[in-house]
């Protein structure tokens, strides 16, 4: 079978068979899904040195790790902490950075790795009452996040119950959809810039 990018699989597309209203499907060898895993292209990302506690920074990371790009960047814009734009925007730069090196769209992608780290601090003086004081630390913090190509057969064999299973599917033909998209647009593109060329070649020779 074909995956979205080009890539051929084992597992056909729609590998359940007899299976397919059951709630679990036959289970993989972990050898088998590790070394599915690892041919799998990922592209991390980092941003440094952002001043918020990383306890807070976690709240949002937590919330985008283990969805698709797609998913995140449409329900992260729903989320009421101050920080949700700063990861949104982190998760789009390394998105297109994924298309630029390895040519996967967001719908191919998925966030793997999201968690924020303490970075250095800030040492401060507290005011307090009756003329005292105490410490008081400026904390800074350190976001990683690593994106994944999507192995969406692998995913509908994990799959632990129907509903899961189909919505992996329309997550499938929908990626598949765009890639077909995508690919149309490119050659139309490539043909008129072939075009192009030809007649400003054509032209420098009449020119001759």
């Amino acid at each position: 079978a074909t995956g979205p990018d080009g890539t051929q699989y084992s597992i056909p597309l729609k590998p359940l068979g007899p299976y397919q209203k059951h709630r679990y499907a036959p289970k993989l060898p972990p050898h088998m899904v590790t070394k599915r895993i690892s041919k799998l292209r990922i592209m991390p990302g980092a941003a440094k040195n952002i001043r918020h506690s990383p306890w807070r920074l976690n709240l949002i990371c937590q919330f985008a790790a283990g969805q698709t790009v797609t998913d995140v960047l449409r329900e992260i814009l729903f989320v009421e902490k101050v920080k949700a734009p700063l990861v949104e925007k982190l998760i789009q730069g390394t998105a297109n950075s994924a298309f630029t090196k390895h040519g996967l769209l967001k719908s191919q992608l998925e966030v793997v790795e999201c968690f924020a780290t303490q970075g250095s601090h800030l040492k401060r003086v507290k005011r307090m009452g009756r003329g005292r004081h105490g410490k008081m630390a400026r904390r800074f913090s350190h976001i990683r996040i690593v994106l994944r190509e999507i192995d969406f057969p692998l995913k509908i064999m994990q799959c632990t119950s129907v509903n899961q299973r189909r919505q992996w599917v329309k997550r499938m033909e929908a990626s598949m959809k765009e890639v077909a998209e995508y690919d149309e647009e490119r050659e139309e593109i490539e043909a008129l810039e072939k075009e192009v060329a030809e007649m400003k070649m054509k032209k420098e020779q009449d020119e001759k």
